[in-house]
């Protein structure tokens, strides 16, 4: 884009803004900010692309207009003297500002769970050093520290200072120290540059600058169809994923993990199957291809083929559920292509996973490479059930009763041993696996306790954990079979309406999880993360294993839940709450 036509695009734009906003609040007029005994107008512009951080420009006025005014002149003019070129922009007018005493806010912010401050702040009553919330976390202004609290970080709010504002003079924590300084909130809109739509902002306590949607079920396939190409960027020549950032600074994770390589080529062919692009799946045999040449063995002194999946970057260990995911990524694949290309690689894993099994029906979790010694005998739930679910969609393409059989004998020790009390979505869709071969009512209620007893935690949770909607929908897809088979009565397990109610409370609220432009905008290199999943309490890391479990859970949303819901009925801020 042209000089000129930037200056034109972002002229327009704020043209449509004011009316926009002038729209939304009606006869009323555009509310001033109450800030130091005074009635100000004072709003925020944020310009991006996704090749920078975004460049964010203030202007504090008595006049609505004169606020826009100022806001234009400051932003066309950095237009004209740089070569920036913006796609995004996003309008802050502020509102419900809070005076407290320096050390309030210091007392405030270590009380507070690590990334979830979620107010601006503004250092003194002209704005004139102030920062959005998302300048904040997009700049990791707050931290942890060694030996003390959450706190402000001098550093890194000192870099984005010369970097916004190009000021010189540092900010030191201990000039504000007998001085008050504001908390506020905002009420927002975003425009991307490709779409002529302007998104309202949610801007409560723990949803703030996220896009509202109408539809659940289009924003659920929107989100489906950018988290699997995500995935399938992520995917190089040689079949190996870029792991993962942690997006504030761009800085990679140098770290790999095969468990999570083949999980995530799963959730690819569990997008796949709504979306349909040869590409994708071509990218999920690459990823297969790579995990057959660098990590699949074989234990040659066992009667039958049997194959272990060995984690060289991890200290070479053989974990029991990294053979379970393999087989999880080759069985999708041939579901979804009709190809037979890794059946005998999936049935050799699946003797892996019965090699590792104990007379009572227990596992073994990890063994050593090249010994077959135990490492440990237990480590993660997650491993038991990803077994039991992967020797069952073996069982599914290849129906041998092994399999099967295999899979019973270890839901036996399960119910023994009350793992229901483990809450692991895994365990769910295993069981609800397991009920398509054998619909016996202690699979069921196995299944159901899992997720009932979780229901309310899952309802309220702050975090957008996003093994939530894969237990929850497992546990949805179960109560369908139960009613088609007539078996109501199992339903006591379980509260169905609250369950709904849940599912569709989580589908909305994990929306705060995925990088939209008006998230990304405000890290150092927006493309790397753009249409990503995060762990927000993690530093906002990118990992390919966190965006697959949001993948799945949508998959699972859109194909047995969504079409039950034309439009998502109510906005959540007024029943999430911090837990």
């Amino acid at each position: 884009m042209e000089k000129l036509t930037a200056y034109s695009y972002v002229n327009q734009t704020l043209d449509e803004f004011e009316i926009h906003f002038n729209k939304m609040f009606g006869h009323d007029g555009i509310p001033a900010a109450s800030v130091a005994g005074e009635q100000r107008y004072i709003i925020f512009l944020s310009i991006g692309n996704p090749q920078f951080r975004a460049r964010v420009f203030k202007e504090g006025a008595s006049d609505i207009t004169k606020a826009f005014q100022g806001i234009r002149k400051k932003v066309t003019t950095f237009i004209q003297k740089s070569n920036f070129d913006p796609q995004w922009l996003k309008l802050d007018i502020v509102k419900d500002i809070t005076e407290l005493p320096f050390k309030q806010l210091e007392d405030k912010i270590a009380k507070t769970r690590i990334n979830y401050f979620r107010n601006g702040i503004s250092f003194d009553p002209e704005f004139r050093l102030a920062f959005l919330e998302q300048e904040i976390n997009g700049n990791a202004m707050i931290k942890s520290t060694k030996n003390g609290p959450i706190a402000l970080d001098e550093k890194n709010i000192n870099n984005y200072m010369k970097y916004n504002l190009h000021v010189r003079f540092p900010f030191v924590k201990t000039k504000y120290g007998e001085k008050n300084v504001f908390l506020f909130k905002t009420v927002g809109a975003f425009k991307d540059r490709d779409s002529d739509v302007i998104h309202n902002l949610y801007d409560g306590p723990l949803t703030n600058g996220v896009r509202k949607t109408k539809n659940i079920r289009d924003e659920a396939t929107a989100l489906i169809h950018k988290a699997t190409y995500f995935l399938t960027n992520q995917i190089q020549p040689d079949g190996k994923f870029e792991y993962g950032y942690f997006s504030a600074f761009a800085r990679r994770i140098n770290t790999y993990n095969i468990l999570r390589h083949s999980s995530s080529l799963y959730s690819m062919a569990e997008g796949y199957e709504i979306i349909q692009d040869p590409a994708i799946i071509k990218a999920v045999e690459k990823g297969l291809d790579y995990l057959m040449k660098e990590a699949v063995i074989y234990k040659k002194d066992l009667p039958e083929e049997t194959a272990f999946v060995v984690d060289q970057a991890n200290n070479n260990e053989i974990k029991l559920g990294s053979n379970a995911t393999a087989i999880l990524a080759m069985t999708k694949y041939m579901e979804v292509t009709g190809s037979t290309k890794y059946i005998e690689a999936a049935r050799a894993l699946a003797r892996g996973i019965i090699h590792m099994k104990l007379p009572d029906g227990g596992f073994i979790h990890v063994l050593s490479y090249p010994t077959f010694a135990v490492k440990e005998l237990h480590r993660i739930i997650y491993y038991e059930g990803e077994a039991v679910f992967s020797l069952l969609r073996l069982y599914a393409i290849d129906r041998d009763n092994q399999w099967l059989e295999e899979a019973k004998k270890s839901f036996e020790y399960f119910i023994r041993k009350d793992y229901w009390k483990h809450h692991d979505h895994w365990l769910s869709y295993a069981a609800n696996e397991l009920t398509n071969y054998e619909p016996k009512d202690k699979y069921f209620i196995f299944g159901l306790k899992n997720c009932n007893n979780r229901l309310h935690f899952i309802f309220h949770r702050e975090t957008t954990y996003p093994t939530f909607l894969e237990l929850t929908m497992a546990a949805y897809k179960m109560i369908d079979k139960i009613k088609e088979l007539n078996k109501d009565s199992l339903l006591e397990h379980i509260d169905e309406r609250f369950l709904e109610d849940t599912i569709d409370r989580r589908a909305e609220y994990q929306r705060v999880g995925f990088f939209y432009p008006e998230l990304a905008m405000y890290k150092k290199l927006p493309a790397l993360i753009l249409n990503g999943f995060f762990i927000r309490h993690h530093s906002f890391r990118v990992r390919i294993d966190d965006v697959e479990h949001y993948l799945s859970g949508y998959c699972q949303f859109l194909q047995h839940r969504a079409s039950h819901l034309d439009t998502y009925k109510v906005e959540i801020e007024e029943s999430i709450v911090p837990s």
